[in-house]
């Protein structure tokens, strides 16, 4: 560890509020809720000058997710995986590997732990840099272990800003955010504006991207707009640049990530499966599929309906999955949830290997189906078609990945 970036030499006590002489000038840390401008406030600009300026935009860090100076909020739920997210986020910027696909601008990363223990810390960045295959060199990931030196941001942020101001950093990552509320009230707009304004500020002074990890309130989150999710004030929904939600999906450890995005084009929503240590890519996952309350699968399509559009569907005459979708007017990756279901229990039968043509890309391929006997007793497809299975071998299907 860098010898400035030393907890030690945080003091946090009641004597760190005296006003201390210095150079023949006082100074103090300001309590909270007390603006004190850092600098004097720019001049007033006719728009004529204004557009007559040649302003360089920063450079995209996560390109498509979030810019050098912005500020970026994750918020999941309670136990899922925020701080492997963010500590993923942290290695593959220092490293210039894509995240989540996306790809990224390398740059140097600082990360301040205020919750793990340095050698479970340490364990998880092993465990991530051994997964991804990257060799971490000096100067790219500093690690700052702030385990029992929190205190509020009041008096934590100043001294980040002054330890970090000059290491030319492109993303500093905090986590959680709630260590640093003091008696910060986060249901209160103005507390938490007052919060997130100091957060401004350490991008302002250092350049850097700042980003944390937010909770979500209690409850399912099924029926929540996404930017309503983060527990506490609305204000955490407004005032990021980039906010990066989380909610749990109805497959087991996967997560529909929703972006909302201040200066970048809106993206799509898309799926993630935790495969530790990391996040990674379920693009076969329908994003719509939230977790309900109670767990259960939604029933938005009913599965005879489906299997009715290819009832006249035969060994010598199957359609491909795509297709299937197409005139059962739903997407793809919907009717895959269906699909799997229903080959385990024998209603799609799969035909040879899925004749792939020569000159076609892995996506452009599906296994051929055909519907089964009309033998089928209807109950709940909620119940996980516990229906009469019907006498039809599945032969060996070739797995085309994604």
């Amino acid at each position: 560890m860098n010898a400035n970036l030393d907890p030690q030499s945080f003091d946090i006590s009641d004597a760190a509020r005296a006003a201390a002489e210095t150079d023949g000038n006082r100074e103090y840390i300001p309590s909270p809720g007390e603006f004190v401008a850092s600098s004097p406030l720019p001049q007033i600009i006719d728009a004529t000058d204004f557009l007559a300026e040649t302003i360089s935009l920063p450079q995209e860090l996560v390109s498509s997710l979030f810019h050098q100076g912005s500020k970026i909020v994750l918020g999941g739920g309670s136990k899922t995986f925020k701080i492997w997210t963010l500590l993923d986020l942290a290695v593959f910027v220092a490293s210039g590997q894509p995240w989540l696909s996306f790809p990224t601008i390398k740059g140097r990363v600082l990360f301040l732990n205020f919750e793990i223990q340095s050698g479970f810390f340490q364990h998880r960045i092993k465990a991530i840099v051994a997964d991804k295959g990257v060799a971490l060199s000096s100067g790219q990931l500093d690690v700052w272990n702030l385990r029992g030196h929190c205190a509020s941001y009041h008096i934590i942020i100043p001294r980040v800003i002054e330890r970090v101001k000059a290491a030319q950093y492109v993303l500093i990552i905090l986590d959680p955010v709630y260590k640093l509320y003091g008696d910060t009230d986060e249901n209160s707009a103005g507390a938490v504006a007052q919060l997130l304004n100091s957060l401004e500020l350490l991008t302002t002074q250092t350049g850097a991207a700042v980003a944390f990890g937010a909770h979500y309130s209690k409850g399912n989150q099924f029926s929540k707009e996404n930017i309503d999710r983060i527990s506490g004030s609305g204000v955490f929904a407004r005032d990021p640049d980039t906010i990066l939600n989380f909610t749990r999906h109805e497959e087991d450890e996967a997560f529909t990530v929703e972006a909302t995005l201040r200066n970048l084009k809106p993206i799509a929503p898309f799926v993630v499966r935790w495969q530790y240590p990391l996040m990674k890519r379920a693009d076969e996952l329908d994003p719509s599929k939230l977790r309900q309350p109670g767990g259960g699968r939604p029933s938005k399509h009913d599965p005879l309906k489906l299997l009715a559009v290819i009832r006249d569907r035969t060994a010598q005459n199957p359609i491909s999955v795509s297709d299937w979708a197409t005139q059962a007017s739903i997407s793809r990756s919907t009717l895959n949830g269906y699909l799997k279901q229903m080959r385990s229990l024998g209603w799609v039968v799969t035909i040879g290997e899925g004749n792939l043509p020569d000159n076609a890309s892995p996506t452009e391929a599906y296994p051929l189906c055909k519907y089964p006997p009309n033998s089928l007793t209807k109950t709940s497809f909620r119940q996980g078609f516990r229906q009469q299975q019907v006498g039809v071998t599945t032969t060996t299907e070739k797995r085309f990945p994604t």
